[in-house]
């Protein structure tokens, strides 16, 4: 038998720290039991254990308290938001058929112990999962150690057998306890020897074996004068750390190892468990199922096949609220009025007959509501209909209520407003779904379960979305904008693949150039992307400073080699390769294989990702083409306008300070936009005491840099690394920025006390976010709160604005019947493809249009450009 024993504190609490703060619609902090049963999920499936068992410590003094009372005494309380999910873990267990022990008195540790060693005396194996280093000593015998460790927010689980112990340690398992006797741990509060550190412990016990063994031979010329002084008056200490770091292995168990059930679990539990949670995920990796008893009475929906336009449209005439579902493909259609879904196919009707049905269903005279309709309008556009805005969207209404989920799928948000298990999406999305001899049956069926899904969810999300005052937001704002996005990504951006080729072919001739370089610097060939191989050869052959090691070796990041340039002339080359590889194969070789047939390049444009309200670009992520390196602008070059066609450019200007200063209301920062005033310079001015005339380009980029972070909440040490000046300096530039701009300081004491009570920020148009993480005793997670709290307000109005600007030009090129189009938003910029007789009146609607789009206390400027492409056509 093979069994699986769990650290559950260490495991739990590494996944608390190790995955963002989750919380369902309760305000139920989920994230570590979410990472807990990540971690167990995986673990089940690499080792396939027989039977597993999670040990917990308890709240009572151990034994070890009792002997030694300063025993942990320098550990932090558990922060709240993952003591409350302790008993969650509990019950999850519960209901997975897992037994977890706890025993007062002692701590998990022991119970480990005593639970692998009783595996062992059956002949069976053990496996112990933890994240303290402690276990280690447990292994041999049958028993091995998977030990958790997290850095930089990844974890990883290294295997501990004896051999892997000995490679590494160069001693037995069980000399773990010797070593932590003489060097102590912090952690744990357990003193060690004074003066004996981790290096010389280890020493030590790799030559005498163990403690008793080092005071048996105290006068062996292997161990200094210094040393020995030290280790005969930390002996006592030394006997006592011993004990503390021993664990017991014979505790007494009300359930023995050869006693632990098999898992059996509780399906219906474990359902409503996880459902409460919000864990869709694990429900469908386990295959629950809504019991019967819990099942939602299913709605009597009568079904209605149709088989002609004429059918449906009398059937829907004068209906005040229509549920439209359908395949992305729009091959068929669900229209659900009242308690009747009708349900027509486009091979029933004929092509010429399905094209007038699409058009005049989407025509606006029916009030439709969808889950995530983006899809439809851009598939309508594809067959030549411009589709009037939807009633309701209930996905982007699931957004708005909470906009940090990772995702809003009509299974999902299902889930955590019904309550309610449907039929996959696949059914009816599945290829052949339609056909004669696929499941036209079943797809149609799901079609009309999901329609009633959503006719339910969408009168819970409507009523909650005006209980949070963000109906204009979704009304006027993010429902209309859907046509946009769509649009945009229909159109696309044409790309010039000759010069992307000519540009890839240009950078392969330099990085030919540089690897050669890097080879004669080096003095040898070999692998410049191989992290190990590079680290060998700066670090070892030409022995320049080992500036950070990891786990498996010499760190060889940016940050490493930036502080390596000055000591070896590969140092700054290796960058440069790095830079251009990258380049190419992110941006060239990765555009070419997204230019479609028609020449351009179609990004998605996500409405639902950013937790500020921000739009974002993907497949291929259009917003971060390079601009900062004079190659990466370069790539800008490669998009260009249609033969006969201009683009035009039109980016706000400085629009986060601009409503930095409306929501501040800061009299020193209003003044100076609204006369025209460099605001970099005049703040340099400010800060640094001289007149603005007298400013130099270094204190404008300074004072830029605080500019710009000062609503991120940007520390003295990250200004620091911004602007290449000592932490002190920057901190004072910071200060003096807050004392010149009274406004924007008192804003942000007063934004972050708002947060902290309300529990939310928002922006000027009511999007709201909620933020628990104000609430964490975690000082790490409340500085980010905080930060979260001072920017979103700032940039999340930026993000409103600019959507209620693209708005306002889409309706203003259909008003005046122009064939231009917005093919591009990045953030504060739009783009429109203009043929070249409109650029003039394209130009003007772009700045009219935009800087009407909101009424500030400071105005609005928009700069605007032209050119055949896009790096021109930024001026």
């Amino acid at each position: 038998m093979k069994l699986m024993a769990i650290d559950g504190n260490s495991i739990l609490n590494r996944a608390f720290y190790g995955v963002r703060l989750l919380t369902n619609h309760e305000g139920l902090f989920t994230n570590a039991v979410y990472g807990f049963l990540s971690t167990l999920f995986k673990l089940q499936d690499e080792h396939k254990p027989d039977r597993i068992v999670v040990c917990f410590d308890v709240r009572e003094k151990t034994f070890r308290h009792k002997e030694y009372a300063e025993y942990k005494g320098t550990r932090k309380g558990m922060p709240d938001e993952l003591a409350q999910q302790l008993p969650l873990i509990r019950e999850v267990l519960d209901a997975m058929g897992i037994p977890y022990m706890e025993k007062a008195g002692f701590e998990a540790d022991d119970l480990l112990g005593t639970l692998s060693r009783q595996a062992n005396d059956h002949g069976d194996t053990c496996l112990i999962v933890t994240g303290d280093k402690d276990a280690l000593q447990l292994i041999g015998g049958g028993t091995s150690v998977l030990l958790s460790i997290t850095r930089k927010g990844q974890t990883t689980i290294t295997e501990y057998t004896t051999d892997v112990f000995r490679e590494q340690y160069g001693f037995d398992p069980i000399h773990m306890i010797d070593l932590k006797a003489l060097m102590g741990d912090t952690s744990d509060n357990i003193p060690g020897v004074p003066g004996i550190g981790e290096k010389t412990a280890m020493g030590l016990i790799q030559k005498f074996g163990s403690v008793q063994a080092v005071y048996e031979n105290i006068e062996d010329p292997f161990i200094k004068k210094g040393q020995r002084a030290k280790l005969l008056d930390g002996r006592e200490a030394a006997d006592k750390s011993l004990h503390l770091v021993t664990i017991v292995r014979d505790v007494p168990l009300a359930c023995t190892a050869a006693q632990l059930p098999e898992v059996q679990m509780d399906e219906t539990a474990l359902y409503r468990l996880f459902t409460r949670l919000e864990f869709k995920n694990y429900i469908t990796r386990l295959g629950l199922h809504a019991p019967e008893e819990d099942a939602v009475p299913k709605r009597e929906i009568v079904h209605k096949e149709l088989h002609s336009g004429e059918q449906l449209f009398a059937a829907i005439a004068d209906k005040q609220e229509l549920i439209l579902t359908a395949p992305h493909s729009l091959e068929a259609v669900c229209v659900l009025s009242e308690d009747t879904a009708y349900l027509l196919c486009a091979d029933q009707v004929g092509t010429q007959s399905w094209h007038t049905v699409l058009q005049q269903l989407f025509s606006g005279k029916y009030p439709l509501t969808v889950h995530d309709g983006k899809p439809y309008l851009l598939a309508l556009l594809q067959e030549g209909i411009q589709a009037a805005d939807f009633a309701c969207d209930t996905a982007l209404g699931a957004y708005l209520l909470d906009p940090s989920e990772s995702g809003y799928g009509l299974e999902k948000v299902a889930l955590a407003y019904l309550n309610q298990e449907l039929a996959p999406v696949s059914d009816y999305e599945a290829e052949d779904a339609f056909s004669p001899l696929g499941g036209r049956e079943t797809a149609l069926r799901t079609l009309a379960d999901h329609a009633a899904a959503i006719q339910e969810m969408a009168q819970e999300i409507v009523r909650n979305i005006k209980k949070q005052g963000m109906y204009d937001l979704f009304h006027t704002i993010e429902l209309p904008l859907e046509g946009v996005l769509a649009s945009m990504q229909f159109y696309g951006f044409q790309a010039d693949a000759d010069a992307l080729r000519a540009f890839g072919d240009t950078l392969t001739q330099r990085i030919d150039e540089l690897t050669m370089e890097i080879y004669r610097e080096a003095g040898r060939e070999f692998n410049i992307n191989s992290t190990k191989m590079l680290g060998q050869i700066l670090f070892e052959e030409l022995e320049l400073p080992v500036i950070k090691k990891t786990k498996t070796g010499y760190s060889t990041n940016i940050e490493v080699l930036e502080a390596l340039k000055g000591y070896h002339p590969m140092v700054g080359m290796v960058i440069e390769y790095r830079q251009l590889t990258k380049l190419r194969s992110t941006y060239v070789d990765g555009l070419l294989k997204v230019i479609g047939d028609d020449g351009r390049i179609h990004s998605t444009f996500q409405q639902m990702v950013t937790a500020t309200g921000r739009l974002s670009s993907t497949d291929p992520n259009l917003q971060n083409i390079p601009v900062r390196t004079e190659l990466g602008s370069e790539l800008r070059h490669m998009f260009v306008a249609k033969p006969g066609c201009v683009l035009v450019d039109a980016d706000y200007s400085q629009i986060e300070l601009r409503v930095l200063a409306d929501i501040a209301k800061d009299e020193t920062m209003m003044q100076a936009f609204c006369s025209g005033t460099d605001i970099h310079a005049m703040t340099a001015s400010q800060v640094f005491h001289v007149p603005i005339e007298e400013v130099t380009a270094s204190m404008r980029r300074s004072s830029k840099a605080v500019n710009f972070g000062i609503v991120y909440g940007i520390s003295g040490y990250s200004l620091s690394n911004d602007i290449g000046v000592s932490v002190k300096t920057a901190t004072e530039y910071i200060n003096k920025y807050l004392s010149v701009y009274h406004g924007v300081r008192e804003y942000m004491l007063r934004i972050k006390e708002q947060a902290k009570q309300d529990g939310f920020v928002q922006t000027a148009y009511g999007r709201k976010r909620w933020l628990p993480e104000l609430k964490s005793k975690n000082t790490n997670i409340r500085k980010l709160g905080e930060r979260m709290a001072l920017n979103t307000p700032i940039q999340g109005t930026a993000a409103d604005i600019i959507k209620i600007a693209m708005l306002r030009v889409y309706r203003r090129l259909q008003k005046e019947h122009m064939q231009s189009r917005l093919v591009l938003q990045v953030h504060d910029e739009l783009i429109l493809e203009a043929p070249e007789q409109e650029v003039e009146q394209a130009k003007r609607i772009l700045k009219e249009e935009m800087e009407a789009a909101c009424q500030l206390n400071v105005p609005l400027i928009v700069d605007v450009a032209c050119g055949h492409d896009w790096y021109a056509a930024k001026g």
